[in-house]
């Protein structure tokens, strides 16, 4: 890592550049987000508005129906009895419903209206109307609906309905007139909540307003034929389109259908900015989400491309200190190297004169003096030894000289060499190996004894009473050997020291039994260079279990 970050890569460009892409996909998600969602929102706008202009067309036909069956009752009667029908006892006797008439009456040949529901109403000419010039001068048989129009009997506006009369001879005899209340509608669409800007029309095909409820609204008669309705009516009779209103000016979304028998269609509106106000308020959130999450990207991109600018230099300052370390590490191999020979040669003299002044003493006092001195000088040796072989690990240049011998010779040797030391103090020492363990193994004799006798030394100089045992078996892909000891033991928070150089787990115990603290960081060291692996298991008084394992395929 410290590496890649030293490197000449510029790796706060592809922070930068991370944080950039990871900003432009969380606004393209939000984008998607947005836009699927308004393409939802407005698709149940449209789909709730097509459901009621469906129930209020079914509505209005219901009740086009129902004031023409009272039209053509009393078209009926008069063709039967004249002027003798009365139309107020009719209505008073329920055979016509009039709940949403402003009054019934007929037309008679000349224009004058001569009978209404209204009693002691007034005779007033209507030859001049819509409803009646329509019939004179044919007889479509159909129910004719009129603009609104501002009734001379009654003062009030209203819708006429009307039919032909025939005389018997089947000439124009007149016109049943039914004037139908246009804001019955417009109280009808109240009950129902569009919102502020909401709206309910119903308007002929001619363009002509007959009833609207937009708010307080209820105004009729004006012409929107030449709105977006009758452009989209022309493609299709029921339909959807956003569109402005000519009568107000609002945007709305607007669902229309066409009246199946009757020249009418009714138009339901919501306001756009209304309806899609809760979306609004969502895109917003959408769009605030991604502006504090690119903010907030940049802000980490920058704050990395510090955090990398001071690691490159603290990387460099580690790359050169590493530089110094090696070289220094170098050189300390280097004159570990080529002090060897200085070194063993004067030793291996002292030891030498002192063997021989040893077997040559006349006296105890002077072959005890040989003696230390011939111990002393072997420590010596041993300990030059394990510093050049760390060295010699350390810098890449210990090599591996493997050969085929017994095991079980090796193991014995190495036991049988400490007899002496165990003895002495007392102390069983135990080989076990496994039937499993192989006769012959191919490895480093050598090192492999090197390692046994370090494991050993250090059992028997730390064990004070009990027993060392050296134990080897095989696995399934492994050989591995344990030294256990019945001695002091280690504490648990310093068993992870024991494999470091010049370290031991604990100072009084070091005092008392000596050591430098190479071997076992040599036995890690050599086993690790042999592919093994090494571990340790202690407790204080219960003695302590030093194992090894080699693999099963470098020894075969």
């Amino acid at each position: 890592m410290i590496e890649a970050i030293s490197s000449g890569r510029r790796p706060h460009v592809f922070v930068a550049a991370a944080a950039l892409v990871l900003a432009a996909l969380v606004w393209l998600f939000v984008a998607y987000k947005v836009e699927q969602e308004e393409q939802l929102v407005r698709a149940g706008i449209e789909r709730d508005n097509a459901n009621l202009a469906r129930a209020f067309a079914e509505h209005t036909t219901r009740t086009f129906k129902s004031v023409d069956q009272a039209v053509l009752f009393l078209k009926f009667q008069y063709e039967k009895l004249g002027r003798q029908i009365n139309i107020a006892d009719y209505v008073r006797e329920g055979m016509i419903i009039s709940n949403i008439f402003n009054q019934l009456g007929v037309i008679d040949e000349s224009g004058k209206y001569i009978l209404s529901s209204i009693p002691e109403f007034k005779p007033v000419f209507l030859g001049d109307r819509e409803h009646f010039k329509v019939h004179v001068d044919q007889d479509s048989n159909q129910l004719f609906v009129s603009k609104p129009v501002l009734g001379r009997a009654t003062g009030k506006w209203s819708m006429q309905l009307t039919r032909r009369i025939n005389k018997a001879d089947g000439s124009f005899g007149g016109v049943v007139v039914v004037s139908v209340d246009p804001f019955y509608f417009s109280k009808f669409y109240s009950d129902v909540d569009l919102g502020k800007n909401g709206v309910i029309t119903l308007v002929g095909q001619d363009g002509i307003v007959r009833a609207r409820r937009a708010g307080d609204d209820t105004s009729v008669g004006q012409d929107i034929s030449q709105s977006n309705l009758f452009e989209e009516l022309k493609r299709a009779p029921s339909g959807n389109f956003v569109g402005k209103s000519p009568i107000d000016g609002i945007n709305r979304f607007y669902s229309f259908r066409a009246l199946p028998d009757y020249p009418f269609l009714v138009e339901v509106g919501v306001g756009e900015h209304e309806s899609l106000q809760e979306f609004y308020e969502r895109r917003d959130a959408y769009y605030q989400f991604a502006a504090m999450f690119t903010l907030a990207a940049l802000a980490v991109s920058l704050l990395l491309a510090l955090l990398i600018r001071e690691l490159q230099q603290r990387a460099e300052i580690l790359r050169v200190a590493r530089e110094r370390a090696e070289s220094a590490n170098l050189m300390k191999s280097e004159f570990l190297a080529s002090m060897s020979h200085e070194l063993r040669t004067p030793l291996n003299g002292i030891l030498g004169y002192a063997e021989y002044l040893r077997d040559d003493a006349r006296d105890n006092t002077n072959r005890e003096f040989a003696d230390t001195i011939y111990n002393s000088g072997r420590h010596l040796l041993e300990l030059v030894n394990s510093i050049l072989d760390l060295a010699k690990i350390e810098a890449g240049k210990m090599e591996l000289e493997p050969e085929r011998f017994v095991l079980r010779a090796l193991l014995s040797d190495v036991v049988q060499l400490h007899r002496a030391a165990a003895d002495a103090k007392g102390l069983a020492l135990l080989l076990t190996v496994s039937e499993a363990t192989p006769e012959y193994v191919v490895c480093d004799k050598l090192k492999l004894g090197q390692i046994l006798n370090n494991l050993l030394h250090n059992a028997l100089k730390f064990t004070d009473h009990g027993s060392v045992t050296l134990s080897a078996g095989l696995t399934s892909n492994s050989i591995h050997f344990e030294v256990i000891d019945t001695g002091c033991g280690i504490p648990e928070e310093l068993q992870n020291l024991v494999f470091e150089k010049f370290r031991q787990a604990d100072a009084f115990i070091t005092r008392r039994h000596g050591g430098t603290g190479l071997g076992l960081s040599l036995v890690k060291q050599l086993v690790e260079l042999m592919q093994g692996r090494v571990w340790l298991h202690s407790r204080p008084g219960a003695g302590t279990t030093v194992g090894f394992s080699l693999p099963r395929d470098g020894l075969a």
